[in-house]
């Protein structure tokens, strides 16, 4: 939270660790001109106008919280589904508008804040239903980078930075947690506030200021001895704010602003009326703004008279029943965004600004292709639908083996049989959304980080057999003979199945407890090894399965935070949302041998003479020739290639668009 200025809770939305559903940027220039005009126009006889609003901005999915820089904007993107699924974080460029980052965190970011130099997101768990347990990650503020990542029992909410604290308040029952910011371990006994729900959080006057939207009370919490005097304002206060002086509060049911002395905590002023349901706000230059998705305004606030500033402005069409409007500062300009619409736009602070100009969201990745003309070395043979219409963020888990192809779609919490002779759904089994899947060894194994479990289920019957305790936070999932193995991200660490008994016989540390937490580790077994990539630690570890030990530790240039491929003479591995690359090691030498240039990678395939690989930003698969490490061919999919699964003559692509392709290597 930046200035004050409180993020959404539980109280204005509505009612899974899947590390690479990542969204794909659908807008384009003549879409954001229509939807300024839209705004420009649409009930033009409204006593409200679009002056102020500098830029109007289109983004895949549905955006809920948001945080601003002087050099970037965060995005979180959500939706209103339960239990909770799997949302990218978006960082764009506040110059051009291109979205350079995309990074999944294992559940639903529900509260971002710009501190110093990092990002901080409070996250509900994929599978959770919104009381818990959640999540504080840190993140780097320009690359998006995982710093650190701490679990919590319950809902966590809006977060602030106070001295040397970091306060962040659990949403049910109200209750304020003392955080140390740097690595978010609690300083002091948690501290309740209500037995009902929390909304917003502020700092300001050597004050925390809280709204305890249940109670109806605003509340003045000192920071040095956790004293609370309560301020009962009735209604339902939801967003706070201190600025010039005052308390400044939004009451939604009554659709209005109130402001306190935050000395005596008596009013001051008659409340401001807004209308319709406003929710958050956030203070730029002198004024505040106020942000109504009801009406699909934003109203602008003198800070001095405590009187609107004009006419209502209009950000977005009015929609009802909506999640509330989320408002950050920037500067002199303040970011709405407008979950119905898909829209964030740019309000001014000046009252000269210009009329609506649209930006478009775009790729960043466009460095150079290392390769020219590539020839198309296979084809698509088969498309085959897991949901009746094309969803975003709808795939998910994928593999091959024990006699089919086994797709999970997350939007509908199956996990889809397929049958490779027919390429057409043989069986749907409900199940959890997982993190990662493998078959072999006459199941299928699923892994699921919030639970710290994996769920077996019997190819035969299409029913969950088996749920086995692994270790913190299981991610990536390999079979061998005799064996299943899992990656622990929450360890680092790995895991040893024994098929036969469903039991966990060895666990094997694989890195420092400050590697743990990344945003993906993957595994693959070969003949006489297993490779783990830890991409918190930027690189790769051996373990010998006879001895169960650690044999070879490779540093890397970058972060492997997507898939890998191995067999005896070269392991590859693709960064994913941390780096643009694909790189081999030689096993024998422990030395990087190539390392090629793909936008996004995320899946892999070794198979029919090629290494291949899935780049979501490009929305191809590319074919790399494992001998001289160079692009070979290219084939263009379209929508979200994400996973990739090898087997019965071809490569398989979950694209993360409810469908799965079957492509066939051209001889």
């Amino acid at each position: 939270m930046m200035n004050g200025v409180t993020t959404p809770s539980a109280t204005a939305r509505e009612p899974t660790r899947h590390r690479f559903r990542l969204a794909i940027v659908l807008a384009s220039v003549v879409a954001a001109t229509v939807g300024s005009v839209l705004l420009a126009t649409h009930h033009s006889g409204e006593n409200v106008t679009t002056r102020g609003v500098t830029a109007t901005l289109r983004v895949p999915g549905h955006p809920r919280w948001l945080a601003a820089g002087r050099d970037a904007l965060w995005l979180a993107l959500s939706d209103t589904r339960r239990p909770v699924r799997d949302r990218p974080l978006l960082r764009l460029d506040l110059a051009s508008g291109t979205v350079e980052r995309r990074i999944l965190l294992g559940g639903q970011a529900t509260y971002l804040a710009h501190v110093g130099k990092r990002l901080l997101a409070s996250v509900e768990h994929v599978g959770g239903s919104g009381s818990g347990p959640s999540l504080i990650v840190a993140l780097d503020w320009r690359s998006g980078r995982v710093l650190l990542r701490r679990q919590f029992p319950t809902s966590v909410g809006p977060l602030a930075e106070s001295g040397k604290n970091l306060w962040a308040l659990q949403v049910r029952p109200a209750t304020l947690l003392q955080l140390d910011p740097l690595t978010l371990v609690p300083k002091a006994p948690p501290l309740p506030l209500s037995r009902g729900r929390t909304a917003g959080l502020a700092v300001g006057g050597g004050y925390l200021w809280a709204t305890a939207s249940d109670a109806a009370d605003v509340l003045r919490i000192d920071p040095v001895t956790r004293s609370i005097r309560r301020a009962h304002v009735g209604g339902s206060p939801v967003g706070i704010a201190v600025a010039s002086g005052s308390v400044w509060f939004v009451d939604r049911d009554r659709g209005a602003i109130g402001r306190l002395d935050p000395r005596t905590l008596q009013p001051r002023g008659k409340p401001v009326r807004v209308g319709g349901e406003p929710a958050w706000l956030a203070r730029a230059g002198r004024y505040l703004f106020v942000g109504d998705a009801v009406q699909g305004t934003a109203t602008r606030i003198d800070l001095r008279s405590g009187k609107p500033a004009g006419p209502p402005i209009r950000v977005a069409p009015p929609a009802k029943p909506a999640p509330a409007f989320a408002v950050a500062p920037a500067g002199n300009s303040v970011w709405v965004s407008s979950f119905a619409s898909s829209t964030l736009a740019r309000i001014s602070a000046t009252s000269t600004a210009a009329q609506p100009r649209a930006i478009t969201a775009t790729s960043s990745h466009t460095a150079r292709s290392n390769a020219g003309a590539l020839p198309r070395g296979a084809k698509v043979i088969a498309r085959i639908a897991l949901t009746r219409t094309p969803v975003d963020f709808g795939g998910g888990a994928l593999t091959a083996g024990d006699g089919a192809v086994w797709a999970m779609s997350n939007s509908e919490s199956t996990l889809m049989r397929i049958d490779p002779t027919r390429n057409a759904v043989a069986a749907r089994i409900k199940v959890p959304a997982p993190e990662a899947a493998a078959a072999g060894d006459g199941a299928v194994w699923l892994s699921y980080p919030s639970e710290d479990t994996v769920s077996r289920i019997d190819p035969v019957t299409n029913r969950v057999t088996a749920t086995i305790h692994v270790g913190p936070q299981p991610s990536g999932i390999a079979v061998a003979p005799d064996a299943v193995w899992v990656a622990n991200a929450g360890g680092p660490s790995v895991s040893r199945i024994d098929p036969a008994t469903n039991r966990v016989v060895t666990t094997i540390r694989v890195g420092p407890p400050l590697a743990c937490c990344a945003e993906h580790m993957s595994l693959i077994a070969v003949h006489r090894a297993l490779w783990v990539a830890v991409p918190n630690a930027n690189g790769l570890v051996r373990v010998d399965p006879a001895t169960r030990k650690v044999v070879a530790t490779v540093k890397l240039p970058y972060a492997p935070c997507a898939f890998l491929v191995a067999d005896e003479s070269g392991v590859w591995s693709a960064g994913g949302g941390c780096a643009e690359a694909v790189g081999r090691i030689d096993p024998r030498t422990r030395a990087l041998t190539s390392r090629l240039y793909e936008p996004h990678p995320v899946g892999l395939g070794l198979a029919f003479g090629s290494v291949w690989v899935a780049d979501l930003d490009s929305a191809d698969v590319d074919q790399i020739d494992p001998r001289t490490g160079r692009l070979a061919a290219r084939l263009r999919v379209g929508g979200t290639p994400v996973r990739l699964a090898v087997g019965f003559g071809s490569i398989w692509v979950n694209d993360d668009r409810g469908r799965v392709l079957r492509i066939r290597p051209q001889r």
